[in-house]
């Protein structure tokens, strides 16, 4: 599927630059009391490209919020890890004193 959307994007792109690039008419843009003529191939380009930007900053947060998340799970994860570590060392150290208190009890009552 990863690599079909990139094959879908680049059909896209591709299909972009041809269409505007085999027609290729002067828009006029007036900023001001300046006046440019540029290509429409050109001013096509620039709000694709400035698009693009747009929807790779918009992912971006999204990026952030998922390794915002990861890094909160890591940490849960390595509370849980620690406290179960914790758990089974007390567990050892409990089983270590039934049975020394067993061995004790034991030699008590053969005197």
């Amino acid at each position: 599927m990863k690599n079909f959307v990139i094959f879908l994007a680049f059909i896209i792109s591709a299909a972009f630059v041809y269409i505007f690039g085999y027609n290729n008419p002067v828009i006029g843009i007036n900023i001001g009391d300046l006046h440019y003529n540029v290509d429409l191939f050109i001013y096509a380009l620039f709000a694709f490209f400035f698009g693009v930007a747009a929807g790779a900053l918009a992912l971006s947060s999204s990026l952030f919020g998922a390794m915002d998340n990861y890094r909160k799970l890591k940490r849960q994860y390595e509370k849980t890890a620690i406290g179960a570590d914790d758990s089974d060392l007390r567990v050892k150290t409990l089983q270590n004193k039934i049975a020394t208190l067993e061995e004790a009890l034991k030699k008590a009552l053969e005197k």
